[in-house]
């Protein structure tokens, strides 16, 4: 099994401008295919300063979007679906053999996607298919998924400066948005990141006692 994370800047699509003008953190953790170019997608928004109100009525004003839905569930995560005109990111994804493990966009201007294979072979068509439309590709790594690291570089970073201020204290003596101050970010990426980070730890820690 392989794995890939692709970065795209310049790409006209919801999750990128949603994420920039509410300046927050929009994942997406399901989509597929809708009609001949669409597609329907399950989404969360990490952030304590965004409404549901506000979100919805942001991500209806994007062009590709034709119906919303969404609600508030615990703590600050919003969670909703998402059904777009134009998704050609999910169909090139799907004709070159590959899963979409996840995709978000942390406000910086950027689609960012992790995707698994069966073999290495079906990472081209993708790349081939993005390169034909004006976006610029980074891709960030391709690896076997057996290989991938606990957490990300980021991730560790982030959640090593957590430990060491008090984060994980109780009671805490340091909060995300002083965290995300010293790390230079915004306070929705911080948040997402150091709970993806969590999880990721969390996750690593009861497969190996397996």
């Amino acid at each position: 099994m392989m794995e890939a994370e692709l970065s795209i800047r310049g790409m006209n699509f919801w999750m990128v401008d949603a994420a920039s003008r509410l300046d927050c953190a929009v994942t997406i953790y399901e989509c597929i295919p809708w009609q001949k170019n669409g597609g329907q997608a399950l989404f969360t928004i990490a952030s304590a300063n965004v409404s549901v109100d506000e979100a919805v009525a942001m991500i209806r004003k994007c062009q590709d979007v034709t119906v919303v839905d969404a609600s508030q569930s615990k703590g600050d995560q919003i969670v909703g679906s998402v059904v777009m005109s134009d998704c050609w990111i999910i169909w090139a994804i799907l004709a070159g053999g590959c899963f979409l493990e996840r995709a978000w966009s942390s406000g910086d201007g950027r689609a960012n996607f992790k995707l698994l294979a069966g073999s290495e072979g079906s990472f081209p068509h993708i790349i081939r298919a993005i390169s034909t439309r004006k976006v610029e590709l980074d891709i960030v790594r391709i690896a076997r998924a057996d290989d991938r690291p606990m957490v990300s570089r980021k991730q560790e970073r982030l959640v090593r400066l957590a430990l060491e201020k008090g984060y994980f204290d109780y009671p805490r003596r340091i909060e995300v948005r002083e965290l995300a101050a010293l790390a230079g970010m915004s306070h929705s990426s911080a948040f997402e990141m150091l709970k993806r980070g969590e999880k990721n730890i969390i996750r690593h820690y009861f497969e190996r006692g397996k």
